[in-house]
């Protein structure tokens, strides 16, 4: 593979069982949105995309209906996505340029999103895309975080939250669940499924550069009791601040508390940089490779949105101003 081809990108969509997966891929085959894209099903299940998708087993893929690349995937998703990539390079399957990925209904997308980051031979062809889950509002009664720790997970990854089944549920749900949901993922942008949106436009639903999204309430600390485990919060530094002594911060915080820290996303300003904001994120102990950000996209100096389990967002911003008055040391790049 060249070094100036572009990564493609690979989106996941995930939600508990019964969310409507696998209709909501069905209504974007039907109409066309998924051309040029391979989709890969993490689970036993044969696919049940009517006629236009062929359910296929092995870690196979085939082009279906109307461009679609189709793979069930029984065994490891990193081995179908490398598979998938070399028959690409050696035209077995016509060029796509994303990958779909459709998860089991009890599983953790924070692996998925890991294996993505970090992997030595996924790194060079593929990167992280849009993380979108589905929360049924049939079920809104029950307290979306106590069915398990993977609908957690499934919620604290998300990039954007579809709320499905609108059609069935009460009327009061959405509100009721947003406010649950913007509690525990402050990040994400929350919508209903009218039954026509397609989550992976990047036009309809831009990409968000780390901070809660506008016009939404933000809370510490979610206000209802049985989210006690959980809090969010926003770090703030003013002005720019050195990179070194950062990523030194954000690296000892992964390893030590990894399994507190659900995730961190935000932008900063680099001492000695060129002004541009340098996008930041982890999931669980993972830390993503930064980003620079176009000039004048974020305010000046930190703001990092932190979601995390019994731990104190005051604590980390304590941490945090106490190491980089500590450890200030001459500045380095992002990517240094």
């Amino acid at each position: 593979m060249s070094d100036a081809a572009p990564l493609i990108a690979v989106d996941i969509l995930t939600g508990f069982l019964g969310s409507g997966k696998t209709t909501l891929i069905r209504r974007l085959v039907e109409g066309g949105c998924l051309r040029d894209t391979a989709i890969l099903v993490n689970e036993f299940a044969a696919l049940p995309l009517d006629q236009r998708l062929i359910a296929l087993s092995g870690g196979s893929a085939r082009v279906v209906g109307n461009g679609c690349i189709c793979c069930v995937v029984d065994g490891s998703v990193r081995d179908a996505l490398i598979d998938l990539a070399e028959r690409r390079a050696s035209d077995e399957i016509p060029p796509f340029s994303r990958v779909l990925i459709e998860t089991s209904g009890i599983a953790d997308p924070a692996g998925l999103v890991a294996t993505l980051a970090l992997d030595r031979r996924l790194k060079p062809r593929f990167r992280p895309g849009r993380v979108v889950t589905l929360i049924d509002l049939v079920e809104d009664e029950t307290p979306i975080e106590a069915i398990s720790p993977e609908a957690l997970s499934q919620i604290v990854c998300a990039d954007l939250i579809v709320l499905s089944k609108a059609d069935l549920a009460p009327a009061a749900s959405p509100d009721a669940i947003m406010r649950r949901v913007t509690g525990l993922n402050p990040l994400s942008q929350i919508v209903v499924d009218d039954g026509l949106l397609d989550p992976f436009d990047r036009t309809a639903f831009p990409e968000a550069p780390g901070r809660p999204q506008p016009g939404r309430s933000f809370i510490a600390a979610p206000a209802a009791p049985r989210h006690d485990a959980i809090r969010s919060g926003v770090l703030r530094i003013a002005g720019p601040v050195d990179w070194q002594a950062f990523a030194t911060w954000l690296s000892l915080l992964a390893h030590r508390h990894g399994g507190k820290l659900l995730r961190l996303k935000g932008t900063l300003t680099l001492s000695g940089g060129d002004g541009r904001p340098v996008l930041v994120q982890s999931v669980r102990h993972i830390v993503h490779r930064p980003e620079h950000l176009p000039a004048d996209s974020a305010p000046d100096g930190l703001e990092l949105v932190v979601i995390l389990r019994d731990l104190e967002p005051a604590l980390l911003q304590r941490s945090l101003e106490a190491f980089l008055r500590a450890g200030r040391v001459p500045a380095l790049s992002a990517t240094g």
